[in-house]
């Protein structure tokens, strides 16, 4: 899929020109990129990166997975990364990944997480279950919800090859394994020299089932696909909460259960997801500011109100006034 860029002075008369696909050491360079940026990889829903190059001992042998995270559910997140085309064995590689984290312990988990967190400097000489909290912004009242009751597997690659996608297809829609194959190009504009970085899922809109026969009842499993936009059903839910009142404070679990009333299968993660990132004063949108849309304004950990642009200010650092 080509990439242009606007050239002009005047955008009304400006011009799409190509930009030329370059020839990175992606698999180096992504590795970094994810874990800079935890929205990127499942856009719009938050992941906390755990361990990155994480050594385990199974049997005779040793296994590196490149990344691996949690989403907000406690769910472990687990991504292969490869620099050009994803071999077939990837996918065998990927499942013995799995077959290894799903093993794991909520204690275990907690060890990997803080080795992995006194090796940064964000969350260096911090508990597992604060860093977890504060990343998913829940509040101090509430437990951390159980960890690795599903798995979410990605391969990430510049090249998905069709005999990848399809084994990976077929794990999804037919034996219930949440897998995921994500495209990454990247391209480079000739006089600015700016890097374009595009994500393109090939594989993980399909509904997840858990077998042939729950396949069948399409009715009662299927994920959700409704017309309207995610980000506009969780603004909605929060109006309903609020009554589209500034000064109405909500959580994001009374969000969730508004929106799960009328649609149980609407993902929970993507509730927390479209709060965090469309919220002008949470922490990750210094990181991430081509994200925001300015609904909601956070008042303190785990707790939000409708943004108030009025009142509600933040200086050139991010800081709120």
């Amino acid at each position: 899929m080509p990439i242009f860029r606007l050239e002009g002075d005047d955008i009304s008369n400006a011009e799409l020109v190509i930009a030329q696909e370059t020839n990175l050491e992606l698999e180096s360079h992504l590795e970094d990129w994810l874990e800079n940026s935890p929205l990127a990889l499942i856009q719009g829903e938050p992941i906390l990166w755990i361990g990155r190059q994480t050594s385990a001992s199974v049997e005779e042998s040793t296994i590196f997975p490149d990344l691996l995270g949690l989403d907000t559910e406690g769910n472990l997140v687990i991504v292969e990364l490869k620099r050009d085309e994803a071999p077939r064995e990837v996918v065998a590689q990927l499942l013995e990944y799995a077959a290894w984290a799903n093993e794991l312990s909520e204690q275990q988990i907690q060890v990997i997480a803080e080795d992995y967190f006194e090796n940064g400097e964000e969350f260096k000489g911090k508990h597992f279950q604060d860093v977890f909290q504060d990343v998913f912004d829940i509040p101090d009242t509430d437990e951390v919800p159980p960890l690795n009751r599903n798995l979410r597997l990605y391969i990430v690659a510049s090249d998905i090859p069709t005999r990848v996608a399809r084994v990976c297809r077929f794990l999804r829609t037919s034996q219930g394994m949440d897998i995921n194959c994500i495209n990454v190009s990247t391209f480079q504009t000739e006089e600015s020299e700016e890097i374009i970085v595009s994500i393109e899922k090939k594989v993980g809109d399909e509904d997840v089932v858990t077998s042939k026969t729950h396949k069948q009842r399409s009715s009662q499993t299927s994920q959700w696909s409704g017309d309207k936009g995610r980000r506009d059903i969780v603004r909605d839910a929060v109006g309903t909460v609020t009554q589209d009142k500034t000064d109405v404070e909500f959580a994001i679990r009374e969000i969730a259960t508004v929106i799960h009333k009328t649609d149980p299968s609407f993902p929970k993660g993507t509730v927390s997801g479209q709060i965090t990132a469309n919220c002008v004063n949470h922490p990750s949108r210094r990181h991430h500011p081509s994200a925001k849309h300015d609904y909601y304004w956070r008042v303190t950990q785990g707790k939000y109100r409708l943004y108030d642009p009025e009142k509600d200010k933040i200086d050139n650092n991010g800081e709120t006034n």
